[in-house]
């Protein structure tokens, strides 16, 4: 009876332990996640967003609602590939579908970068000698692109390549969110983190007066009777900007009459002019 007891008292001790070792490892654990990721912490306070946890040993995201635009702010989800791979650091806003077709891509100028515009994309100068110098910048709406890298805009690149170098960044539009990436960790540093953050929201206020500017031109159709094909050339494309031989498959938008390629036209799935909402082609 007396040896059972003991036998009792010695397993219950062992369970006991057993137990304030795992508090004690998960408390450690849970002080080195809190330390680790302090800057994420921080953030979601300062714009009175939400950090959100990801699991054991995997870095948090932030959310916050800013004019509108949900922002996510983070690290990109590590994609297996040859060779090393490093941490990057991304800002994605949500922002509604600005346009059925704008896209816009910008990265520093490097000599070693291979870069692949976007579909319908071609380089587009803004005008700055030095800021087309330092970085290329693709976009199928050259008129709308160059606005957003005005003052403001193009004053938050060069600081978010400050911050980016040695590594490089991605600014990258399309319809509906707006990414920024940065190829290294700034989550490791609360000054780093808020600054990409902040420069971010600056482009992201850029992008939305430019759009606003456009939308505020509104839309006028004007009859003028056919166009002289000898004196004026082919149409463009509004998609992928490039002309509409009479050879290739081209299709008018039934609302607005606007030119499209044929496939152009499929990629896109309705009329890409502002204030117009074609959704039906013709083909010519």
């Amino acid at each position: 009876m007396a040896s059972s007891i003991i036998s009792l008292v010695g397993t219950g001790g062992v369970f006991l332990l057993l137990y304030f070792v795992l508090r004690a490892a998960s408390f450690f654990v849970s002080r080195l996640s809190e330390r680790r990721y302090r800057a994420y912490r921080r953030l979601a306070k300062r714009y009175r967003g939400r950090y959100e946890p990801r699991g054991f040993g995997e870095p948090p995201t932030v959310g916050f609602l800013y004019n509108g635009a949900l922002v996510r702010v983070g690290l990109a989800p590590v994609v297996p590939r040859r060779g090393p791979s490093y941490p990057r650091s991304r800002v994605v806003a949500r922002i509604g579908r600005l346009n059925k077709s704008f896209r816009m891509e910008l990265t520093p100028v490097s000599p070693d970068a291979i870069h692949r515009s976007p579909r319908g994309a071609r380089q587009v100068p803004i005008g700055d000698v030095d800021f087309d110098r330092s970085f290329q910048l693709f976009s199928n709406d050259p008129e709308l692109a160059t606005s957003v890298f005005e003052l403001s805009g193009r004053r938050a690149v060069e600081n978010l390549g400050r911050l980016a170098f040695p590594a490089s960044f991605l600014v990258s539009i399309d319809p509906d969110r707006m990414m920024i990436q940065i190829d290294r960790d700034m989550g490791t540093d609360d000054e780093l983190l808020g600054r990409m953050v902040y420069e971010s929201l600056v482009l992201l206020d850029a992008l939305g007066k430019s759009i606003q500017a456009r939308m505020s031109k509104g839309i006028t159709i004007k009859e003028v009777g056919a166009a002289n094909f000898a004196e004026t050339g082919p149409p463009i494309c509004k998609v992928c900007g490039d002309p509409i031989l009479p050879k290739t498959r081209r299709v008018v938008c039934a609302a607005c009459r606007t030119p499209y390629h044929h496939d152009c036209w499929e990629y896109i799935g309705g009329c890409s002019i502002f204030g117009c909402q074609g959704k039906m082609s013709v083909a010519v």
